[in-house]
């Protein structure tokens, strides 16, 4: 399985030396673009943005949402695209929806976040859903999102489910950062998705690796990580499994 190191950066990390960040072992970056529909930070995002690409690194870009209901998630959409479209992203446009502080009921805010993706990917790039762990699973309908990768937050050394980023802590360091920074690994190299559907051939997480296995008699977490190129860690990390000696015939495994 692939991992792909990366971070997310906003106007909280300063100015940003971004060649010392690649050299670094840092390969993508998230940078925030919008809030709502009235951000007062937008250069940096567009001063950062080009930076971060000219030094080597795959960019995306995220909008922190304040929407409630369909209507503000469409206008929040409009504002982020018109933000981030002069600039040629090489990693997906992310709907960052970690709060929900007009308390919207679990169907509306769920709405109102496809409204924001679908509008994302009728603009022609790859939509992502950026939330906590908790958030997704209890505030939102996950089963109407699952269309669109995930990149989770949780700070533990486990996640404990499946997802396309791993947000797994928040005080990082990274040469060229003066300042803690959000740590990230992907497990899937969303360049690559880019340019499928830029010919009209996206992929879809289905392509690289399936996302479920049931355990067979005889099968051991070492050859099941083998035969899908991931490692044990990385499966027992998805599963939460305790002793990696002890799988059982019929039990299914998260492979990502």
């Amino acid at each position: 399985m692939t991992h792909i190191k990366g971070i997310d950066v906003s106007h909280w990390q300063g100015a940003i030396q971004w060649g010392k960040v690649a050299k670094d072992g840092v390969q993508f970056v998230f940078i925030k673009a919008t809030e709502g529909t009235d951000y007062k930070k937008l250069s940096y995002f567009k001063e950062n943005a080009p930076k971060a690409l000219a030094a080597g690194l795959k960019v995306g870009a995220y909008h922190y949402a304040k929407f409630s209901n369909v209507k503000e998630a469409r206008a929040e959409a409009a504002y982020f695209l018109n933000a981030v479209c002069p600039i040629a992203l090489t990693y997906p446009l992310v709907l960052d929806l970690e709060e929900n502080k007009k308390a919207a009921g679990k169907h509306a805010l769920t709405d109102a976040a496809v409204a924001f993706l679908e509008a994302v990917e009728e603009a022609g790039h790859i939509a992502m859903l950026y939330t906590g762990k908790s958030f997704l699973e209890n505030v939102l309908d996950e089963s109407r999102l699952a269309k669109y990768p995930l990149w989770i937050a949780r700070y533990n050394s486990i996640l404990g489910r499946s997802t396309d980023i791993w947000q797994h802590s928040d005080s990082g360091k990274v040469d060229g950062i003066r300042t803690k920074v959000d740590l990230n690994i992907a497990y899937r190299d969303f360049s690559k998705i880019n340019n499928s559907l830029k010919t009209g051939a996206r992929s879809s997480a289905s392509d690289e690796i399936p996302a479920i296995y049931v355990i067979k008699g005889g099968d051991t977490l070492s050859g099941i990580a083998k035969k899908y190129k991931t490692s044990v860690n990385s499966l027992v990390g998805l599963n939460g499994i305790e002793d990696p000696n002890k799988i059982y015939t019929g039990q299914k495994l998260k492979l990502r």
